[in-house]
């Protein structure tokens, strides 16, 4: 299997990232484990997101222009500024799936950085927001964007969110979802995501189940989601814009 767009992509993105941690910075680290929220923007408009949660699941996507490209879900192993990590990337466009492992540095809530099974070194920036408790009450609200996974096409969606974390998701096409979106037990600004989906034009097909994380960008107000389906063969993503309620 070729190397995935994905990965290659949000390697060099990262990889082109101001404000990496040095050598000797990466090195003195010392305590603490990489949990954090990552993100990285290049001058050409892609942005990439990477959560390391509590224990060790990880989650990554990037995106340009609004447009999802590609995501990652594995497992990151940390201690005393040096860590490791593997699991499967996915490339929306090419719909092609692979393995993918790294290795790394960091410094707890400052900086990471990593080397790919692809050789190539990647670095980010973490964001503070992460630390922000977490309350289903800030998501209310609608949000208008598009989900699909990475063997269906994208499709508009809109997401209503309630004060108490349920939600509804409709679209055009066939394809409807109810979910609940709860704070995770270490209370960080990082959700956890329930959703079943109804409809031939879902993106992980008509009855199926998914889980995953969800976050909001105070900044910005945009949301994305990103789950595995219970086979966990196949993922899905929603990035979506609050709009007028």
């Amino acid at each position: 299997m070729r190397t995935p767009l994905v990965l290659s992509s949000l390697a060099v993105a990262l990889a082109l990232t101001t404000g990496a941690a040095s050598r000797d910075e990466l090195a003195a680290s010392t305590g603490g484990s990489a949990e954090g929220f990552w993100v990285a923007s290049l001058p050409d408009g892609v942005h990439v997101k990477w959560a390391i949660l509590d224990g060790g699941e990880t989650w990554g996507v990037y995106e340009a222009a609004g447009t999802v490209l590609g995501a990652f879900h594995g497992q990151t192993r940390s201690a005393n500024g040096a860590l490791e990590g593997s699991g499967q990337a996915y490339d929306i466009p090419s719909g092609n799936v692979g393995a993918a492992r790294f290795t790394g540095s960091y410094l707890p809530r400052q900086a990471i950085s990593l080397t790919t099974s692809f050789g190539v070194t990647l670095s980010g920036r973490y964001a503070p927001t992460y630390d922000e408790p977490a309350s289903p009450g800030a998501l209310t609200g609608r949000y208008d964007g598009e989900g699909l996974s990475s063997r269906r096409p994208l499709i508009a969606l809109q997401l209503q969110v309630a004060g108490d974390g349920d939600f509804i998701m409709t679209s055009r096409e066939d394809c409807a979802a109810s979910g609940r979106i709860t704070p995770r037990p270490g209370g960080r600004n990082i959700f956890d995501v329930s959703l079943h989906f109804a409809g031939a034009a879902c993106p992980l097909g008509d009855g199926a189940r998914a889980s995953g994380i969800a976050h909001r960008s105070a900044t910005s107000g945009e949301l994305f989601m990103l789950a595995m389906n219970e086979t966990r063969t196949d993922g899905w993503l929603f990035l979506g814009q609050r709009s007028g309620d």
